[in-house]
């Protein structure tokens, strides 16, 4: 039976009481499209694996596939560098915190991520030395 737009006047009253037709299932394409859209978000195969729906030894298979081990890693890729920029993002922006003194606020406090600014440091390659 094919849905369309009549009117529901217009249909014999034998079609509208026939159940909508049963949803179709996830096809093997669909599915791991859906992986590597989690994997983009959550970084991680247990956590994209178990968003699908999948095993994670269902995932592990899919990834002896070339293909889809390429395109998991380029997901991967892109998931490091969109936290390294979000990193460097709040290392570089201070905080700022107002302060209150009977009800009005002086002034604010400036507060930097130094701790995550030197980390980023350590991770730039040296000089010569």
């Amino acid at each position: 039976m094919v849905w369309s737009s009549v009117p529901p006047e217009e249909v014999p009253a034998e079609l509208l009481a026939e159940p909508p037709p049963p949803p179709r299932k996830r096809t093997l394409a669909r599915k791991m499209a859906d992986y590597e859209r989690h994997l983009l978000r959550w970084g991680s195969h247990a956590e994209a694996a178990a968003r699908t729906g999948v095993t994670t030894r269902t995932s592990r298979r899919w990834r002896e596939d070339p293909e889809f081990a390429r395109r998991c890693g380029s997901v991967l890729a892109m998931y490091r560098d969109a936290i390294k920029m979000e990193a460097c993002w709040r290392a570089e922006t201070p905080e700022y915190k107002p302060v209150w003194h009977r009800g009005r606020q002086i002034g604010h406090l400036r507060r930097m991520n130094t701790t995550l600014l030197l980390r980023l440091l350590d991770l730039l390659p040296r000089d010569g030395k």
